[in-house]
């Protein structure tokens, strides 16, 4: 006679921005049986991220039989299959998607970015995306194989600050201004940047211009009273 083998492999496949500033992270689980006979396991996945992400909502896509997939309530453990049947020599592939929002300023987590495998080298829950599943084959609450995968997010923030006021021969003011934009992720990102100037109504403005050291935008002269284009889809 023969046996199911039915083990399972999870992987990161990608964190795509989106412009309200949400990222859809997407997974995908594949669970195999190599053996000659059908058999069943139940699968769980286990969201385990940096506490600065935000699950807004998750759903999963799957092609076994029976179970086509469907939104996931809350924000975790969720249950991918319960009693699933697979048959011998067959494979089933599940699509976990999950949009996260990040924040490290907001005071929710501890505004400090972990990126995956920053504590020991090895990614653990609490870092990045971290995400676990667990493969139950005898139906019994405890897994008899997991399998994890990690991806990492931008984490970008900025601080403008007031430099000098300072006066030259003609009665006019040369003012400075500077602003640091800072990615403290583990993974790069892009921005758009505006500067918007809201002086005194006693105050004229009569020229502008900005430097910069963001690679491919060097600055240059600012038109009008603004808002200012700083950068744009600046990576």
């Amino acid at each position: 006679g023969d046996l199911p083998a039915i083990d399972h492999e999870k992987s990161f496949v990608s964190a795509t921005p989106h412009a309200n500033g949400t990222f859809t992270v997407t997974y995908e689980v594949t669970v195999n049986n190599s053996g000659a006979a059908a058999g069943s396991y139940d699968l769980t996945d286990i969201p385990g991220f940096d506490d600065d992400v935000t699950i807004n909502s998750a759903s999963y896509a799957s092609d076994a039989a029976g179970n086509a997939g469907g939104a996931l309530a809350g924000t975790g453990p969720w249950t991918l299959a319960d009693d699933q049947t697979i048959g011998a020599n067959s494979t089933h592939t599940y699509t976990l998607t999950v949009n996260v929002s990040i924040s490290i300023t907001d005071g929710q987590g501890d505004d400090d970015y972990t990126a995956c495998g920053e504590t020991n080298g090895t990614p653990q829950a609490g870092e990045g995306l971290y995400n676990m599943t667990e493969l139950d084959l005898t139906n019994d609450g405890t897994p008899e194989q997991t399998d994890d995968a990690c991806g990492d997010l931008p984490a970008i923030d900025h601080e403008k600050s007031f430099v000098s006021a300072t006066p030259n021969a003609n009665g006019t003011f040369t003012v400075t201004y500077e602003v640091t934009v800072n990615n403290s992720g583990a993974a790069a990102g892009a921005y758009d940047l505006t500067d918007i100037p809201s002086f005194d109504d006693d105050v004229t403005i009569n020229s502008a211009s900005y430097a910069s050291d963001a690679s491919g935008n060097a600055g240059g002269a600012l038109a009008g009273t603004g808002p200012w284009t700083l950068t744009d889809d600046q990576t």
